[in-house]
């Protein structure tokens, strides 16, 4: 006979024991909502063929128990040690008066463990016979401590760092505090174990490494923090007019220069310069608010209210769905100032239950790995409701090139968020202000309201209010309500000598391998820009420049890396006409530009010559007329560039009179303002150069560099120098010079 008891709760007739079916009338089966059944004296019931499943658990004979008790120091009792048969389903933990009893156990031979938070472990070997118990009384010892030394120096005064912070990472964790001199020290660490250690102080770069402490004393010695190397910053690249150099420039380190502020304004999402990757690119809600980051304006939010923007008109922002998310809002990289904060106001359900998350993230390697600063699911269950300002410390990061991120990521089965969240008014820097909170509230029940929320409308009904409690954050972390007027710290000044820059040349996607890049700066320059004029020798590709900044003693800052600029090869034309004096086209003439380019002119004397965008010389020449060269000729890319030409006949008209010695003639005019004309002859074929020099013999513009035929060559000089720079007035010099002839001549340019 089984029998349940009456319940206090309705249940379906249709509602059974763990049951079974056999033969009709197998059983009487018999219920009721008001009548108390004696299974002694059933009622009549009804039969059934279903009656109850009986299950025996069964204990086999000749088993064993293992019992004992475990003390400490002193012999006093040891509570919570947990006792473990090694290799069985066999295990317990001691009580109060240290003692254990583990019950049904096969014979055989076994090893006993007994482990205790600073507890030396054991290990005990029994034999256990059938019916027998056996008693195990064990003595635990406390882990011996011993003590860990050392001394923090800075590298640019050699002398110690007071209030520097080291951390032992292990089977305890430790923190302790240098003092005047740099020295720490700490006697209770636990002997015989591995400890992570990371050593930080304001103003210096982290170290971090491993230290076994044996069981002695260990001295960690002398650690050498290096000081901040501050970056440069604001690194620019940028195309020269000539589409042949690459012009960098930069601006010096600063390390209370940068600010970031961002209140999602713009039209166009993400903001300049900011970034975005997007896992749920589904549609936007009834709100226009879509499953990954946007912007938009004022809200209304069912137990919310209107959901406004706390700076301008637009916030931004990402509503919850039922697919996958893990939507990243990435800012700009940017050299982190010291003793800076990241602060912003935002719409959260915070402490969300369900294993989604709302991270803040700071990456120092372009976004390759990231550290979470701060999780929004971690806080205190409420609503922030745009109630109060989340801020996160970004002090370690100090003179590192670091980006931030803000980070939604749902659970691991990939169900969605739960919660819509929203941002604004976004800062980071180090501006000294003072930030004040509000009392907290008493908390309502809100996992109630977060399950409601998943299975109704997905949001919270009601706005709580709570305070930020997390890694790094500047905030309230319990009931107690927080101190007013919290401020941060100051600035620290650099002891360092700035020396000057090094910049190098790189493939985008390489910014961690620096083995890959390519110096362009042999020795420290001390200018804010540098010219990179390998342009039109690199191969089609994406490329950034990286500068860094040289301190004494070789200590070089963290690179910064300029924005990207695409190399690919983007033609235009030069056309034009070759025409005699009296307009008439010349056909059959020849336009060449450097770089082995050329056409021929049609019957009209017109022409077009297809050329890499860029910078040429080009030249026009024809039987029985002296040759016309113009310098400079841009050509930018998938444009038309209009050049004419006017040829002169040689001097016996339309006859071609063979030159009969290589000559360099004068300039016309001369003086001259901008341009002048230089004409010169080629007796014999062969390496012909045209330089214009200053009255300190120094070279200031090639002409012409290549090979000749025989002709009478003119070229028109425009005053500037072979970097485009225009010339001031003066005296120069142009020198001709080929195989057997060489000659130099003055001429006069009046600005």
């Amino acid at each position: 006979m089984v029998n349940r008891p009456m319940d206090t709760d309705w249940y379906s007739s249709s509602d059974k024991f763990r049951t079974q079916s056999g033969a009709d009338n197998r059983a009487r089966n018999f219920y009721s909502d008001s009548t108390e059944c004696d299974p002694t004296a059933p009622v009549e019931g009804s039969t059934t063929a279903i009656y109850p499943m009986t299950t025996f658990v069964v204990i086999p004979g000749g088993v064993g128990d293992i019992s004992g008790t475990v003390t400490g120091d002193n012999d006093e009792p040891l509570a919570d040690v947990t006792v473990t048969v090694n290799g069985r389903p066999y295990s317990t933990t001691t009580d109060d008066n240290g003692e254990f009893f583990i019950a049904n156990v096969l014979p055989g031979d076994y090893v006993v463990s007994f482990s205790k938070y600073t507890y030396i472990s054991q290990t005990v070997n029994i034999t256990l016979e059938e019916d027998e118990t056996e008693i195990m009384n064990i003595s635990m010892e406390l882990m011996p401590q011993v003590s860990v030394t050392g001394t923090i120096l800075a590298s640019d005064t050699g002398l110690g760092i007071a209030g520097a912070n080291i951390h032992l990472i292990g089977y305890a964790d430790y923190s302790m505090s240098s003092v005047a001199d740099g020295s720490f020290s700490n006697s209770e660490v636990f002997a015989n174990q591995s400890y992570e250690y990371i050593i930080s102080a304001s103003g210096y770069t982290s170290t971090s490494g491993t230290i076994t402490v044996g069981n002695t004393d260990y001295d960690m010695g002398t650690i050498t923090l290096t000081e901040i190397a501050y970056a440069p910053n604001s690194v620019e690249a940028e195309l020269n007019d000539s589409y042949n150099a690459v012009n960098i420039s930069w601006n010096a380190p600063d390390p209370n220069a940068m600010e970031i502020t961002e209140s999602f304004e713009a039209t166009a999402f993400p903001p300049q310069d900011w970034t975005q990757s997007i896992t749920n690119d589904g549609p936007a809600n009834t709100l226009g608010i879509y499953p990954t980051w946007c912007n938009f304006g004022t809200i209304t939010i069912a137990g919310s209210g209107d959901v406004s923007p706390t700076e301008g008109i637009k916030q931004a922002g990402l509503w919850w769905d039922y697919s996958h998310q893990d939507e990243w809002l990435i800012t700009p990289s940017f050299n982190c100032p010291p003793d800076a904060h990241l602060s912003f106001d935002t719409y959260l359900h915070m402490g969300s239950p369900n294993n989604d998350h709302y991270y803040v993230k700071v990456s120092t390697n372009e976004g390759s790995s990231w550290n979470i600063l701060w999780d929004g699911a971690a806080q205190p269950e409420a609503l922030n409701n745009y109630d109060y300002l989340i801020t996160v410390g970004l002090e370690e990061y100090g003179g590192m090139q670091v980006q931030l991120a803000f980070h939604a990521d749902d659970p691991p089965s990939n169900e969605g968020l739960w919660f819509p969240w929203f941002i604004d008014n976004v800062y980071i820097g180090n501006f000294v202000d003072r930030i004040e909170f509000e009392p907290t509230p008493a908390l309502t029940d809100i996992r109630d309201i977060a399950q409601k929320a998943k299975s109704d409308q997905h949001t919270p009904d009601q706005p709580a209010r709570t305070y930020l409690s997390g890694q790094n954050a500047l905030s309230h972390t319990g009931s107690k309500a927080p101190d007013k007027n919290i401020i941060l710290p100051a600035s620290r000044s650099s002891h360092r000598s700035l020396e000057g820059y090094q910049v190098w040349r790189l493939i985008s996607g390489q910014e961690q391998n620096e083995n890959n890049w390519v110096s362009l700066t042999d020795e420290i320059i001390s200018n804010l820009n540098f010219t990179d004029e390998s342009w039109n020798t690199l191969a089609n590709g994406t490329y950034r420049w990286a500068v860094k900044a040289i301190y004494t003693a070789d200590v070089s800052s963290v690179p910064a890396f300029s924005n990207p600029l695409v190399k690919e090869v983007v033609s235009g034309n030069i056309v034009g006409f070759v025409r005699k004096e009296n307009g008439q086209g010349i056909p059959n003439a020849t336009v060449t530009a450097s770089g082995g380019f050329s056409a021929n002119t049609n019957s009209a004397g017109a022409y077009s010559l297809t050329v890499p965008a860029g910078v040429y010389t080009v030249t026009a020449s024809a039987a029985s007329y002296d040759s016309l060269s113009y310098e400079n000729i841009t050509v930018a890319p998938s444009q038309n560039t209009t050049l004419n030409f006017i040829l002169e006949p040689t001097s016996n008209g339309d006859e071609l009179i063979p030159v009969t010695v290589t000559a360099l003639n004068p300039n016309y005019p001369n003086p001259f303002n901008p341009e002048t004309t230089i004409s010169y002859d080629i007796k014999e074929a062969g390496e012909v150069r045209l330089d214009i020099y200053n009255l300190k013999g120094q070279l200031v513009r090639t002409l012409v560099d290549k090979a000749q035929v025989p002709g009478r060559y003119r070229i028109v000089f425009d005053s500037r120098d072979n970097k485009g720079n225009p010339l001031s007035s003066g005296i120069y010099l142009y020198r001709l010079q080929t195989k057997d002839y060489q000659s130099t001549r003055k001429m006069m340019l009046m600005q």
